[in-house]
């Protein structure tokens, strides 16, 4: 359903299917004041800005207006957006306008909290700028828009005046990807089938655990960064074995895993989620990076595989990471996102049984090449010299992510330092990379560990 106006300045409209899914996710965190997946969007600048804190702050003003729903909040099953007036506007920005006085990013990746908005932290020592956002309000590529939509006010300032920003707000997905309303029976039986997929195949094989249970702590991320040339040279390999890169990482990160976990669980399948951009069956008028990037088109589907070779796992991979790509297979399973996503979401509000082993099998996001959506130079004043994204993990499943920036791949990883060693993770990481590169044939690995 389309946004409405319920008051004069107060828009409303239904939580979608997905962000409804991930909010259930999120909310998973409540009870120890934390949000599962928050998403943390970085970027280090150089400068010649005098007053960059103003600037920036003026830029976050210009994002409300231009995105309005960083500005939004969950209501019950409802999304709703105010329009302010000066004192409110000046309050949210207060709110949602950090000045960070700590020495470095993963210091402040460890002590974030959640906030009922959206927050930009300015970070002084770093020159950088990091963006916690709820995962339903946004998803990897609209959280890398969103940065650059930020550098682009900051290099090139333009006044706003609110009262008409509720038309820039961005459509739901059913709306956008027009889903079905309801479903016939078969439909339904085929969204129960999906989810079914995944249940009857639990528990997966995964890490060992330092401390299974108990109170989460801290998110902590690592990550190993490739050189040009052997970025270049993964890449080429993959198109020799005509796989994409994302079916080649997560083929190593499965089998790193398996390498790492215990011998009683080697057996099981690798049985975890996939994760697809559903940007690409949206109407075009809702996907363009400056008008619509604060939007969640994203949906993750049971991946079940009992590793073989990496040549079998990969090539498997690749057929499942297209699957949405065929007309034939989206016509399919883009009608049943409505009804598979609330099974979804009720099957995380359920506790698991008390004798349910903890997941501990890493999760691959894969978010493709950044400089798609991130320049590096905005004007003659601003110029992007570091990217990452994380997220908050309460969870004993790591999540890693992968993509590529200014020609060099990166594999991150965030994980919480309640079940893993800051060693344990970097060795996930450094297996999946041996494996990756013995399997594509690349020679003299060169990386550089952060």
């Amino acid at each position: 359903m389309p946004w409405k106006e319920s008051a004069p300045g107060r828009f409303v409209r239904p939580l979608t299917c997905v962000e409804g899914f991930f909010k259930a996710l999120a909310d998973t965190g409540a009870p120890v004041e934390r949000e599962h997946w928050a998403v943390r969007a970085y970027a280090r600048f150089a400068s010649s800005i005098e007053d960059p804190e103003t600037i920036l702050r003026s830029a976050w003003t210009t994002m409300r207006f231009d995105h309005p729903q960083i500005a939004s909040f969950a209501s019950g099953k409802s999304r709703v957006y105010q329009v302010p007036d000066s004192d409110t506007l000046e309050s949210w920005l207060d709110e949602t306008f950090v000045v960070s006085r700590v020495d470095t990013a993963d210091e402040l990746l460890a002590s974030l909290r959640p906030t009922k908005l959206p927050t930009l932290h300015f970070l002084p020592s770093e020159s950088a700028i990091l963006i916690q956002i709820p995962h339903w309000y946004i998803d990897g590529t609209g959280a890398m828009c969103l940065l650059n939509n930020m550098f682009d006010a900051m290099a090139d300032p333009r006044p706003v005046v609110f009262g008409g920003e509720a038309r820039n707000l961005s459509p739901g997905v059913e709306e956008a990807a027009n889903l079905p309303s309801s479903l016939t029976a078969e439909q339904e039986q085929a969204a129960s089938g999906l989810v079914a997929n995944y249940t009857r195949n639990l528990p997966s094989f995964g890490l060992s655990l330092v401390v299974p249970g108990q109170v989460p702590g801290a998110t902590r991320r690592r990550a190993i960064i490739f050189s040009p040339d052997t970025t270049r040279a993964v890449i080429s390999g993959c198109r020799v074995r005509k796989i994409t890169v994302t079916a080649g990482v997560h083929a190593a990160l499965i089998a790193a895993t398996h390498r790492l976990t215990s011998d009683e669980s080697k057996l099981r399948s690798y049985t975890s989620w996939g994760t697809f951009s559903l940007r690409p069956y949206v109407s075009p008028a809702f996907t363009d990076a400056k008008t619509h990037p604060v939007n969640l088109y994203l949906c993750g589907l049971p991946l079940v595989l009992k590793p073989s070779t990496f040549s079998s796992d990969s090539s498997w991979l690749n057929s499942f990471y297209k699957q949405l790509a065929l007309p034939g297979s989206n016509a399919e399973i883009l009608p049943l996102l409505p009804s598979y996503t609330q099974k979804c979401a009720d099957m995380v509000r359920q506790p698991a049984p008390s004798d349910t082993p903890e997941a501990s099998e890493p999760v691959l996001s894969s978010i493709g090449v950044v400089d798609r959506y991130l320049k590096r130079k905005y004007g003659n004043s601003v110029e992007v010299s570091d990217f990452w994204l994380s997220s908050e993990v309460l969870s004993s499943e790591p999540l890693v992510y992968a993509w590529t920036w200014q020609d060099q791949f990166s594999l991150s990883v965030c994980y919480n330092e309640h079940y893993y060693t800051s060693g344990t993770m970097i060795k996930l990481l450094e297996i999946t990379r041996e494996i990756l590169l013995e399997e594509l044939g690349v020679v003299q690995p060169s990386i550089r560990p952060v």
